[in-house]
C-alpha cells in the first residue's frame, strides 16, 4: 500500500560514540568495509522517501564528505540536547512532507522489510504514531514498552528509572518511529526538558509516546522477533557482535520471508 504520503527519514547521527575509543565518528566506523550508517540509509531508500536527512554533529564534516553525493540532506545539531530536539533540526529541511520516520545512524542491521512494514502500519494506522518493539531477553539498556490492559502502548520507562516489575519487561524500544508530521513538530517545542548530559539537559523523543497516549490516541506498535535487528553499536564489541550477525545473516538470506517475524496491534 502506498497511498501518495510524502515520507522524509531523519537519521541521527550526531554522537561522538565515546565508548567507540577513536577519533573517527561513530556512524562512520567500517562494518564489513562499508560505514555502518551506509546500511541505514540503505534500508531506508525502498521506501522511496522524499527526502532523506542525516543529522550531524560532531565531526560533521567527515560525516558530510564520505556520504557526498548520495542525495542526502544534512542538518546539524549544533548543541546536544537530546534526541528530541535533534529531530526538531530537521523540521525545515522536511518541510512539505505529511510524515516523519527516525532511524539512527548507528543501528546498521534493520532490514528494509522491516522499515517497510512499520511504514504501512503507520499508513493504515489512523494515529499520529507508529513504533517499533523488540523482544529481546538481553534489554542492551533499551526502555521498556508501558501497555494498558487492552495492550495498547501507554509510554516508555527508560531503564535507569524502571522498578523491578518493568525491568523485567522484554518488550524493548529501540527508538524507530514514524509520526504525522503535523503533529509531531508542535509536540517537540513542548517536550519537558530532563536532567542529563551537559549543563543545559535533555529533550527525550521518548516521550511523545505517553504525549500521544495522553491525548487520547492509540499508538500504532509494529513488534519483532529479530532482537539482532536493533542492535546500536557503543563499542568496538558491539562492532565484532554486529559484524557476526550480518555474516549470518548472509549465510541464512532467502530461507526466511518477513511476513512471519512481526506483529502489529492498532
Amino acid at each position: 500500500m502506498d497511498d501518495g504520503t510524502q515520507l522524509a527519514v531523519v537519521i541521527l547521527a550526531a554522537g561522538k560514540g565515546k565508548r567507540m575509543r577513536s577519533d573517527l565518528p561513530k556512524v562512520l566506523h567500517p562494518l564489513a568495509g562499508r560505514p555502518m550508517i551506509q546500511y541505514v540509509l540503505d534500508a531506508a531508500r525502498p521506501l522511496h522517501p522524499a527526502r532523506l536527512i542525516v543529522v550531524i554533529g560532531h565531526q560533521g564534516d567527515r560525516v558530510r564528505a564520505a556520504l557526498n553525493g548520495q542525495d542526502v540532506l544534512f542538518v546539524e545539531q549544533a548543541e546536544r540536547l537530546g534526541t528530541g530536539h535533534a529531530v526538531l533540526q530537521a523540521r525545515q529541511a522536511a518541510s512539505g512532507c505529511e510524515a516523519v520516520m527516525v532511524l539512527y545512524g548507528d543501528m546498521p542491521l534493520l532490514q528494509s522489510a522491516t522499515l517497510e512494514s512499520l511504514w504501512q502500519c503507520y499508513l493504515l494506522g489512523a494515529s499520529p504514531l507508529a513504533m517499533l518493539v523488540v523482544v529481546d531477553e538481553a534489554s542492551r539498556g533499551f526502555g521498556r514498552i508501558i501497555r494498558d490492559t487492552r495492550r495498547h502502548v501507554q509510554a516508555i520507562v527508560e531503564e535507569a528509572e524502571c522498578t523491578p516489575e518493568q525491568r523485567a519487561i522484554r518488550e524493548l524500544n529501540p527508538g524507530v518511529y514514524c509520526f504525522e508530521a503535523s503533529w509531531l513538530w508542535p509536540q517537540l517545542t513542548q517536550l519537558p526538558l530532563h536532567p542529563g548530559k551537559g549543563d543545559r539537559g535533555e529533550y527525550f523523543l521518548t516521550d511523545l509516546v505517553a504525549v500521544a497516549a495522553g491525548q487520547g490516541h492509540t499508538v500504532v506498535d509494529l513488534v519483532s522477533h529479530e532482537p539482532g535487528e536493533a542492535l546500536g553499536i557503543n563499542s568496538p564489541e558491539h562492532l565484532a557482535e554486529a559484524e557476526a550477525l550480518l555474516l549470518r545473516r548472509s549465510a541464512h538470506s532467502g530461507q526466511e520471508g518477513a511476513g512471519g517475524r512481526y506483529a502489529h496491534t492498532r
